[in-house]
């Protein structure tokens, strides 16, 4: 998943560590999809949508 995927309310979960990331707001920004690349990573994995 790269922030250009994430939609609001959404929750990322690191199966390793447990750690959760909430969006809380999307990226609208032309400049934001130049800049997302690659997967949003934690404890050296990607890190999944929580169900």
């Amino acid at each position: 998943m790269n922030c250009t995927n994430l939609k609001q309310g959404q929750t990322l979960i690191c199966e390793r560590c447990g750690l959760e990331l909430k969006v809380v707001s999307e990226c609208e920004d032309e400049r934001c999809s130049m800049g997302c690349t690659g997967d949003m990573d934690c404890c050296g994995e990607p890190m999944k949508l929580k169900e």
